[in-house]
């Protein structure tokens, strides 16, 4: 049986109010501390190795996020959902990235700036990001990707996750 952590958010916990909106939205960084915690919880040496949301709103809050954690040790991933102000950690059977992330990188807002300034044109509601590991060890980069799709194209700014400069652009036209 999968082992199940669930930590409740208290409201006074999320600091600041671009953080945080009344209908649970938050940016990335918001509930780290309970991702933490639960992360910890389940293996004491687990890192954060990924974030991502499909569904942001152009202000960069989202209701629900995805963080995934990975135990050296234990030489297990899990993924922690922070969800309307509650985080759950589910243990998952593959591990798809083991290379913690750094300490400094933009919150989720600042990247939608960055991805605006760098020319992405951005809906109300559904943008992806992800803020990714690629490589290990020295040769390891990481990125914020903002992903927008309409009908007619997949198009995408892929960002210096700590200064927000543009790195790659991408369109894949559809029709």
């Amino acid at each position: 049986m999968i082992a199940r952590i669930f930590v409740v958010l208290a409201c006074g916990v999320l600091t600041g109010a671009a953080a945080t909106d009344a209908a649970g939205a938050a940016t990335a960084r918001a509930a780290l501390p309970q991702v933490a915690a639960a992360a910890k919880a389940w293996q004491s040496d687990a890192a954060l190795t990924h974030v991502s949301t499909l569904d942001a709103a152009k202000d960069g809050k989202a209701r629900s996020w995805l963080y995934t954690v990975y135990s050296a040790k234990a030489r297990k991933s899990a993924i922690v959902t922070a969800r309307d102000l509650a985080v759950l950690l589910d243990p998952v059977d593959r591990n798809t990235s083991t290379e913690p992330l750094p300490d400094h990188w933009m919150d989720s807002d600042k990247a939608l700036d960055a991805a605006r300034a760098a020319g992405l044109a951005l809906p109300a509601t559904g943008v992806g990001l992800g803020l990714t590991t690629f490589g290990a060890g020295p040769a390891k980069r990481v990125f914020w990707t903002v992903t927008v799709m309409t009908d007619a194209a997949i198009s995408s700014v892929t960002l210096d996750p700590a200064s927000g400069a543009p790195v790659k652009r991408d369109e894949v036209k559809l029709k």
